[in-house]
């Protein structure tokens, strides 16, 4: 059970820097979850920092082990974390979409961010670390495409009653990766993916193009139709451009 163990931080530099250390010490165990108050050195996709004000948002990263997962079934852990935290906003009254692979979107700002690195042998996935970074309570924000639970509902809320939600909809998620349920998951996430079907602008090294989301491959790589067809991309080689996140 995800949330069975909480270990609760004031200050780290990255919670799944904690978890990856406990790990290699042998002391991690399935379901732990590392919550900090301060994180230092947050990291997110494509290497960049996930900047949050102290105390004011949740920052944790949780443990899991895997009995029979393939490699090419790893898309299953973005879709079932990214579908919990869409199911805790809901909750709370806010309706969200998934950017893809795993940001978490609220009126075209993101609310969340997801970070999943997985332990392999062989050619099945042995454990993961998954971060998570849901701003809550912060109002004021560097970048202007972000937001918060405080910001959409402009109303008292409780970080810690949040996080208990959230901990209840990823373990209710998560027996969709155990049942093995994979296409019910990739279904409710391609419902809610961001602009999927639609024409949009994307970039590749520097060079600009438009083309259409189609969906995922079994790899979780992002399926985009253009002038020459459908074509497969890896979170290292597309940008959604500007216009398309603001």
């Amino acid at each position: 059970m995800i949330g069975n163990q909480i270990i609760q931080l004031d200050r780290v530099d990255s919670t799944s820097n904690y978890v990856a250390t406990l790990v290699s010490e042998g002391k991690a165990r399935h379901g732990m979850v590392i919550l900090a108050e301060n994180q230092t050195n947050g990291r997110g996709q494509r290497g960049t920092i996930w900047q949050s004000e102290s105390a004011k948002n949740l920052i944790f990263s949780f443990y899991i082990e895997h009995k029979d997962l393939e490699i090419h079934q790893q898309e299953a852990l973005t879709h079932f974390t990214s579908i919990a935290i869409q199911s805790c906003l809901l909750k709370l009254g806010i309706s969200s979409a998934i950017k893809w692979p795993n940001d978490i979107l609220v009126n075209t700002k993101k609310i969340a961010g997801i970070l999943i690195e997985n332990q392999l042998r062989g050619t099945k996935i042995s454990s993961s670390i998954i971060g998570i970074g849901l701003n809550v309570l912060q109002t004021k924000f560097d970048f202007t495409g972000s937001t918060s639970i405080l910001s959409v509902l402009k109303k008292t809320i409780h970080k810690e009653e949040i996080f208990e939600r959230l901990i209840i909809e990823l373990n209710n998620t998560y027996l969709l990766v155990q049942n093995k349920e994979y296409s019910r998951l990739k279904e409710n996430y391609l419902q809610s993916l961001w602009l999927l079907g639609k024409e949009s602008k994307f970039e590749i090294n520097n060079s600009f193009f438009k083309g259409i989301i189609r969906g995922t491959d079994a790899f979780g790589r992002l399926q985009i139709e253009d002038v020459d067809g459908v074509k497969t991309y890896d979170l290292k080689e597309i940008k959604f451009t500007l216009r398309n996140e603001l």
